[in-house]
């Protein structure tokens, strides 16, 4: 199939986003039943899954439960510990270059459990060297935080939280199963967190949600405008991760992005086209270092928790949890170890980093020729969508997206995966 027909056959597939693989059978040939490898990783990035929530929203991906009660919280807490101790062990001399604690919502953990999970990013820390643009970050709802919680965070070095929002409008929210926090609310929190140190907050928005349309974008523009946080972030609905058919089409979810995209930049937030992260400052480009060196670089990183991910020099691996239909039977063990290790060829980890990088709707050639992808490799893909105005070079050696490429923006990235995935 050519490269122009293999782009028509995916451009209105929902599969075809920033997932990557599309399904675990497609590594299965790479399994391991080792752990993966760190020992090219000497520069790395932790993450801690917190996968508990005071809601399950219908929107969400990811694994994570109703939160339970506070005995459970820390064993689990207890066996995230024991798994940094042990990594650190078997690998010393570390730098970290990112720390993200996510889910779930961290914060939804008890006060007590938190200042245990907080005693755990600080012990994680401790022995190892951090990067000089290290900026750990943690994530949370404003129906969950308190003031201790913001203390505490800002005491053990969290200086950005990023607050999921989602969208201001509760008609919206409700047909997603979740409560909305009113703006008064909203401005009240981002006080408090401010007065306790935290010095970079970002909001989460996403598009492609039942009933979203102009005008209830406008409303979150507006309030985004009241709130002023720094940095802002956009989320597409990824309506094949959660197994539902999508309400809009991809010029529709374009127009919404583009809608989001204008008013945002109007406010002063910088971004390119295509990019979902949005930020005051222009060096930070909207996320923490974790991200940061995922999204744009390719970087290891090792997750800690139940379904984690990981990625080395070697390949990619998942915790127990991951692929389990009741995750909630894992909450008592002692341990969250790579349940899923797949040791992958050089084609297969760029494709892992073009899907991540495509968040930021632009990937980089130096990143490709660090993977052993060579610019003869992709020149086929890349000439037909230079060609089509798909995509275009800038001059950093990025290949980013065009207005045009955006509105099937997966089956461009998709041009570019491993040829035994196409």
């Amino acid at each position: 199939m050519s490269i122009a027909d293999l782009y028509e056959s995916r451009k209105n597939e929902s599969q075809w986003n920033t997932s990557y693989p599309l399904d675990p059978n497609d590594w299965a040939g790479y399994r391991d039943s080792a752990p993966l490898p760190f020992d090219q990783d000497q520069q790395l990035s932790f993450y801690i899954h917190i996968p508990f929530c005071k809601q399950l929203c219908s929107f969400c991906e990811y694994t994570r439960m109703l939160c339970p009660g506070e005995n459970t919280q820390k064993r689990y807490l207890q066996a995230i510990a024991h798994d940094i101790v042990e990594f650190k062990k078997r690998y010393d001399h570390l730098t970290l270059e990112g720390f993200d604690i996510g889910g779930g919502t961290p914060t939804a953990l008890s006060d007590p459990n938190f200042s245990f999970l907080m005693e755990i990013f600080r012990n994680a820390k401790e022995g190892v060297n951090l990067s000089d643009d290290f900026e750990p970050s943690i994530e949370a709802t404003f129906s969950t935080l308190s003031v201790a919680k913001l203390k505490n965070m800002a005491a053990n070095g969290l200086r950005r939280l990023s607050l999921g929002v989602q969208s201001s409008c509760h008609s919206i929210m409700n047909k997603h199963r979740r409560n909305c926090t009113g703006e008064p609310q909203m401005a009240e929190w981002l006080a408090k967190a401010w007065d306790a140190g935290i010095r970079k907050i970002n909001l989460d928005f996403m598009y492609g949600l039942e009933g979203q349309d102009t005008m209830t974008i406008d409303k979150d523009l507006e309030t985004i405008g009241r709130l002023h946080p720094q940095q802002v972030t956009l989320y597409e609905l990824r309506t094949n991760m959660i197994k539902t058919k999508g309400a809009y089409t991809k010029e529709e979810l374009s127009a919404q992005y583009t809608q989001y995209y204008r008013g945002l930049t109007s406010m002063g937030y910088k971004a390119r086209f295509g990019q979902n992260t949005f930020s005051k400052d222009t060096i930070d480009q909207g996320v923490s270092s974790y991200l940061r060196m995922r999204m744009l670089h390719g970087a290891s990183y090792k997750g800690f928790g139940l379904s984690a991910q990981s990625m080395s020099k070697y390949g990619v691996s998942y915790n127990i949890g991951k692929l389990s239909p009741q995750p909630k039977q894992h909450l008592n063990e002692d341990s969250y170890p790579e349940e899923y290790t797949y040791l992958l060829p050089p084609r297969e980890l760029a494709s892992k980093y073009l899907a991540i990088a495509a968040y930021n709707g632009s990937f980089n050639i130096d990143r490709l020729n660090a993977f052993g992808i060579d610019l003869k490799d992709i020149k086929e893909s890349l000439d037909y969508c230079l060609s089509q105005r798909l995509l275009y070079v800038d001059n950093q050696h990025q290949i980013c997206i065009t207005p045009e490429g955006f509105v099937h923006y997966g089956a461009v990235f998709s041009l570019f995966h491993s040829p035994a995935k196409s």
